[in-house]
């Protein structure tokens, strides 16, 4: 950090407010504290900045990807030597450029608000506190995501555990041991304590693209629910839900949430405003997820997992931002269909007999199908198919589940069929055929782009109303209150146009809840921590590249206890440190 640190007040460059969230970029370098003590101008100037930085490609998709791509609802489909991979298979490397930055500029930022923070005077004017408050909230939400990323869960770090330096100074020669993750969370909520404070009691209002005192109360409920703390997760939740003039969007309206900007959301609390055009090459969240007007690259999609979470209700609103890319049409008026199944590789011994994958890594295969009648038959070559099928046809089970029996087959270089496998039964469904890259269907996911209808611009959303029914109901859930439970999850399912909680088919009432946080905030770096905060795995025994490779490097379950549920200390940023920072297991 010490180049961070010597740097920080050369390079800034902050947003000047024109109206609303009308902002501009302009350069700024430094002041005095004695400006600082009471000079309105020049601690917006420098709140600013701290916006500024967040605006940063680099920093917001770092936190996108530590907290998706980590996730149970992506999937690659190719592999890569870049750092956002190796944080999508868990090979953890000292050096991943993706933490870097989120380490980064992160500390830029929070060094900035040490400087608003230490220097300027409370009690001049609300404006004045207004703008110390946002440093408080800014400081405790980055320490957020820097505990989340580098340290252990809270509750099962030890009092020893360690996470990140607490750099509360904007003194360049002050470095900092690591902290532990109990210190972490304890300056956190401090911070918000006082962002409450200061804000709520300033007089002053500000839209979502700024922090204000609902955006630290959110925080709150989020913090302490990551602590295990329910009565004050609900406590602050119900606050937000009751009083900060938020509301849900309609069922309608979730369809085009994509579209629309902060300040225009009714259910937005905090996000990082982008501007039109201005600030489209950094706003790029959802590059890899699709293709839309030509931009875009489209070689990451929806998991199985989470298609499979969203097939139990179809008509789920949610689930408008998944778009399926179909092949074209084959015949002028028909679109092809084809059959759709899941299955594990069968190696070969020197004998040609079959032996099963140790990692039962699971692959995705297709079959053209027609329609003869009420039939769907499978079209079958039989000198270049991987499968060959019991019958060319179609099977149905009493309960209307389509089905095949097939073997997997090996062929010599003739096409002619020297080992078997066993007959198996694969649960298929018939779709129109997909288009795929590697094999892996084209499911983009259009969620995190197409604001103002501009191809990938996205403002990240970091906290929205409907996170506060599900950590209350998550919280409430904990204290033994299951009706009130219930009732949070439904007002999200009624929005999503889906039936209320049913036992026997929602399961028990956690994972009800985790499951409709999951539909509700895919794309939005939550599901990672909802599941390891909760003693969950993140299963991922789904077709994806995060299971090719050998044996020993391939994570299929992840555990909150596992040491790959915590990133590495970026290594450049261990060795500038003047003094010792020791590196995570």
């Amino acid at each position: 950090m010490k180049s961070v640190y010597n740097k920080i007040m050369a390079g800034i460059f902050c947003i000047g407010m024109l109206n609303a969230c009308d902002i501009s970029e302009f350069p700024y370098s430094s002041v005095t504290d004695d400006e600082l003590a009471s000079n309105e101008s020049s601690i917006e100037t420098i709140t600013l900045g701290n916006y500024s930085y967040m605006k940063t490609h680099v920093f917001h998709t770092a936190i996108h990807y530590v907290g998706e791509y980590t996730s149970d609802n992506i999937v690659f489909s190719g592999q890569s030597t870049s750092s956002t991979f190796n944080i999508y298979n868990y090979q953890r490397i000292p050096n991943n450029g993706v933490l870097t930055d989120l380490w980064t500029y992160s500390y830029k930022t929070i060094v900035n608000c040490n400087k608003v923070i230490s220097s300027a005077q409370e009690g001049i004017s609300g404006d004045i506190d207004h703008l110390i408050g946002e440093n408080y909230f800014l400081r405790a939400m980055l320490y957020h995501y820097l505990v989340i990323t580098f340290g252990k869960e809270y509750h099962i770090a030890s009092a020893s555990d360690l996470a990140v330096p607490l750099k509360l100074t904007a003194d360049a020669d002050d470095y900092p041991s690591r902290a532990t993750v109990k210190q972490v969370y304890e300056q956190i909520i401090k911070d918000l304590k006082k962002a409450e404070e200061l804000m709520g009691g300033s007089g002053i209002e500000k839209n979502a693209c700024y922090a204000n005192v609902w955006a630290a109360k959110a925080l709150l409920s989020r913090v302490y629910l990551y602590m295990h703390d329910y009565t004050n997760a609900e406590t602050y939740a119900t606050d937000v839900i009751e009083h900060s003039g938020k509301m849900l969007l309609t069922n309608v309206q979730y369809k085009t949430m994509n579209e629309l900007v902060p300040e225009s959301n009714p259910e937005a609390i905090f996000a990082i405003r982008m501007l039109k055009d201005i600030d489209y090459e950094t706003s790029l969240t959802g590059i890899l997820y699709t293709i839309i007007d030509g931009a875009g690259y489209g070689e990451v999609y929806a998991s199985q997992s989470l298609l499979d979470a969203f097939a139990k209700y179809p008509n789920d609103v949610r689930s408008t931002f998944i778009v399926p890319q179909y092949e074209g049409v084959s015949d002028g008026a028909t679109q092809s269909q084809e059959i759709c199944f899941i299955s594990e590789n069968f190696f070969y011994n020197n004998d040609k007999t079959p032996a099963e994958d140790p990692l039962h890594r699971h692959y995705y295969r297709f079959q053209p199908v027609e329609k003869d009648g009420n039939n769907y038959m499978i079209k079958v070559d039989n000198k270049k198919d991987f499968f060959e099928y019991q019958s060319s046809q179609v099977q149905a089970h009493p309960d209307g589940n389509l089905y095949v029996v097939a073997r997997q087959v090996h062929r010599n270089e003739s096409g002619e069929v020297d080992g078997r496998a066993e007959w198996r039964e694969y649960t298929v469904q018939i779709q129109n055929t997909m288009q795929k890259r590697n094999d892996y269907p084209k499911y983009f996911i259009n969620k995190v782009s197409y604001q103002e209808k501009q191809a990938l611009l996205y403002s990240p959303m970091l906290f929205r109303l409907s996170e506060m029914y599900l950590n209350r109901a998550e919280a409430r859930y904990y204290l033994n209150n299951e009706g009130g439970a219930i009732s949070d999850m439904n007002v999200i399912k009624e929005r999503a146009g889906i039936p209320e909680y049913d036992a026997t088919k929602d399961g028990n009432v956690l994972d009800a809840i985790l499951d409709e946080a999951r539909k509700e905030f895919y794309c939005e770096a939550h599901r990672k921590y909802d599941l390891l905060r909760n003693d969950k795995v993140i299963d991922r025994h789904y077709p994806g590249c995060h299971d090719r490779g050998a044996e020993t490097s391939v994570v299929q379950e992840i555990r909150v206890t596992d040491n790959c549920a915590v990133q590495y200390i970026p290594q450049s940023e261990i060795d500038a440190y003047p003094i010792p920072l020791v590196q995570n297991p």
